[in-house]
């Protein structure tokens, strides 16, 4: 569950987004803080972005290109608001900006932009831009793709579609046939949230309970009695990892922080790559032994992770 103050459609102000965080960002437009270190807060809008030939924009199926931050020349990743955007592992709160009325300056007794609250969102991936008009013309931009979380969910389950609950086999090709029907270029808001929570089942259920990276027991139980893992890519859907069975891992939240922050993190998800292939192999070998044939429609886990070289 979510847990902001910000309700979608209601109107705040600058000062009320930097006490949420912690954050003491008077002008950037991606702001973040020590306080809820799990959010970052996107502001759209004003007139920069037009002046300059390109602006945000709501996408008719909910999700947002957000252009990243750099005002002048080509925009990097290495900026901190652009790096942050990239993470797979923080939740974007997404306002936008308009100039206040006359009116509304003599209410709040001074003049400050006021922010509409959009809703929750994530980055999906990004590409470059290059504006063909106005003072930014030639520079390369980042656009991110920003997919909204708390949107309504579809109701039916492919999970609901195996009759044989136990059976990962066929959880496996149930998730591997709809990602075949609608490859990862072409999903929605709501097709991408569908699959994400299938497969985030999916690899919860292939570990069991045991953490896929140290293979320790969970460290506790969640509110429904369950053990508690948290799933990890481990190939970023923001550097167009796939959401496939193969890509994903429930790890500890010890293992998921050093996943991400620690100084051997790389040789730490090669190995936990080489795991959760080693985990693959058994399913399909499994199936097999019990009379499945272990050929999965062409997206066999060759397809879905290419298998990890020697050390």
């Amino acid at each position: 569950m979510l847990l902001h103050p910000f309700v979608i459609g209601e109107k705040y102000r600058r000062p009320q987004l930097l006490e949420f965080l912690g954050s003491k960002q008077q002008m950037s437009g991606v702001l973040w803080g020590n306080i809820q270190p799990g959010y970052l807060i996107c502001t759209s809008g004003g007139r920069h972005g037009k002046q300059a030939g390109y602006k945000d924009e709501a996408l008719a199926d909910g999700s947002w290109w957000y252009f990243g931050q750099g005002k002048q020349g080509d925009q990097l990743l290495k900026n901190a608001a652009n790096a942050r955007l990239a993470s797979e592992n923080l939740v974007i709160l997404l306002f936008t900006t308009r100039e206040p009325t006359a009116k509304e300056v003599a209410q709040q007794g001074g003049y400050g932009k006021l922010m509409r609250f959009e809703g929750c969102f994530c980055v999906t991936g990004y590409e470059h831009f290059v504006p063909i008009e106005g003072p930014r013309k030639g520079d390369r931009l980042i656009r991110f793709r920003l997919v909204q979380v708390d949107t309504e969910q579809a109701t039916l389950s492919w999970a609901d579609e195996t009759q044989e609950e136990g059976n990962l086999y066929s959880l496996r090709e149930m998730l591997n046939k709809h990602i075949k029907e609608l490859p990862e270029k072409s999903v929605g808001t709501r097709e991408f949230w569908r699959r994400s929570r299938e497969i985030r089942r999916y690899a919860l259920r292939r570990a069991n309970g045991i953490c896929e990276a140290c293979g320790e027991p969970a460290p506790f139980k969640d509110q429904a009695g369950l053990p508690f893992l948290e799933v990890h890519h481990l190939h970023r859907l923001a550097d167009s990892g796939p959401d496939k069975p193969g890509n994903v891992a429930a790890i500890c939240p010890n293992c998921h922080r050093r996943a991400h922050l620690s100084f051997d993190r790389a040789s730490f998800n090669k190995t936990l790559e080489e795991k959760v292939w080693a985990a693959e192999s058994k399913i399909l070998a499994d199936s097999s032994r019990g009379g499945t044939s272990n050929q999965v429609n062409d997206y066999d886990l060759a397809r879905d992770l290419s298998a990890p070289s020697s050390v």
